[in-house]
């Protein structure tokens, strides 16, 4: 068994630094923990991870997985009929990370980001591929990536999968930046696409930054991997997003305060699909503010967007708007590691537009219905977090939702809908 496990300690070692692998095994044998012969068989059966370039001075490799189990059940009311219900539950593995990233020299690197998690499936499987060249001069300091990733709209959706202080993003993040939750009009203005970007710093003003990216430009939503790699067949325009923020440590009365303020702005002429093809134009503004004291972190965000809705009024610009309000504790305790109470506040007034989450979560209930597009959505999420180590995370959460009046029967807007969510999740970096 000891050879067993020094065998694959040293294969590991192996494909991150082959280099080391004959130091390695000179100490183990000069340890006595392997012979001569066995140090030699290893070494000849371990396998080697070789650059096509001999430019390349590092090849790292990282991931995680985090997967929970939910039970939720959800209700519709009207005012004339009896109220529908639906009750789901079961484990999901939201995603399984593995990514690669490589310095291949004078400044540039190449990084490739998979997830094979039930959000990965939607994206093909790809979560991010990009080339940087980190670029460091007089008045210009930054990375400038070529690729597929994120743009800049959303603090909450911006924030790796990974570093989520709640279980998964909210109602607001879900329809100001990855398509409206309403079948009839598909949009994406902060999630992922193809295009130039570039984020950068202001060297003569220490923690002022800023951001620009030119993207595809059409309506693209993270289920289309097609519209996500290349959107040269049917796109005529581009999307343009710039974004600038000012984050530092202050020092007040001997406590440590640091603090992120920002605002991303964005254009897409056609980032709006409708069910019948026509296509309008969405710009928006995402202003944002974080605090971290002590163990106390705040995050506040608000979303305005106008949007020319020609799924059902004809090009008439709606102007919806939203906003998201987090707050964690996190506690030391000892050898246990640390909790942090979490809690969370979202809203949307969808100004026309419509949405209907739950649609896309209950087979039951059928909420496609068009007295079930709500003009406006509110949600409450409390919970906790358990970092057992800093790679291992568990966490437990209830989030109530609230939908009311409908958008497209003004003979309606009695109509209601609820949902209740209890998440339980596990969670593990590497």
């Amino acid at each position: 068994m000891k050879k067993i496990i020094i065998s694959l300690l040293i294969a590991g070692a192996a494909i991150a630094a082959n280099a080391q692998d004959k130091a390695l095994l000179e100490t183990l044998v000069k340890k006595g923990m392997l012979t001569q012969q066995e140090a030699a068989q290893i070494a000849k059966e371990s396998v080697a991870v070789t650059p096509c370039t001999k430019t390349t001075k590092s090849i790292k490799l990282f991931g995680g997985g985090r997967g929970y189990y939910e039970w939720s059940q959800a209700s519709v009311r009207n005012p004339s009929d009896a109220p529908s219900q639906a009750q789901k539950s079961g484990f999901e593995l939201k995603h399984i990370k593995l990514g690669v990233k490589a310095d291949v020299g004078a400044g540039w690197s190449a990084t490739v980001i998979t997830d094979f998690g039930t959000e990965g499936a939607d994206l093909n499987y790809i979560d991010k591929a990009v080339a940087s060249k980190k670029i460091d001069l007089d008045y210009i300091n930054g990375t400038l990536e070529f690729g597929l990733r994120k743009v800049n709209m959303g603090y909450e959706q911006t924030t790796c999968d990974f570093g989520l202080l709640t279980i998964d993003r909210s109602v607001a993040t879900y329809f100001f930046t990855r398509g409206n939750a309403y079948d009839d009009v598909e949009r994406n203005f902060g999630s992922r696409t193809t295009g130039v970007f570039w984020d950068g710093n202001i060297t003569q003003v220490d923690g002022l930054y800023y951001g620009v990216s030119v993207v595809s430009g059409t309506a693209q939503v993270d289920n289309a991997v097609n519209d996500l790699i290349s959107g040269v067949s049917d796109s005529n325009s581009l999307s343009f997003f710039v974004n600038a923020g000012y984050k530092n440590v202050a020092d007040v009365k001997g406590e440590t305060i640091s603090y992120d303020a920002g605002i991303n702005f964005g254009y897409a002429p056609r980032g709006a699909k409708a069910f019948n093809g026509q296509e309008g134009s969405i710009w928006g503004i995402n202003p944002y503010a974080t605090l971290n004291w002590r163990g106390l972190t705040t995050i506040a965000e608000f979303f305005f967007q106008q949007v020319e809705d020609y799924a059902n009024n004809d090009g008439i610009t709606r102007s919806p708007l939203g906003a998201n309000l987090t707050v964690a504790y996190k506690m030391d305790i000892g050898e246990w590691g640390a909790i942090e109470p979490v809690a969370r506040f979202s809203f949307i007034a969808s100004n026309g537009l419509g949405v209907s989450p739950l649609s896309q979560r209950y087979d039951d209930i059928n909420l496609y219905d068009e007295n079930y597009a709500f003009d406006n959505a509110m949600t409450v999420f409390a919970g906790v977090n358990w970092y057992i180590t800093p790679a291992i995370k568990t966490s437990l959460g209830y989030e109530y939702g609230y939908y009311y009046d409908s958008v497209n029967n003004s003979d309606n807007k009695g109509y209601r809908a609820y949902d209740n969510t209890i998440r339980a999740q596990v969670q593990v970096l590497f």
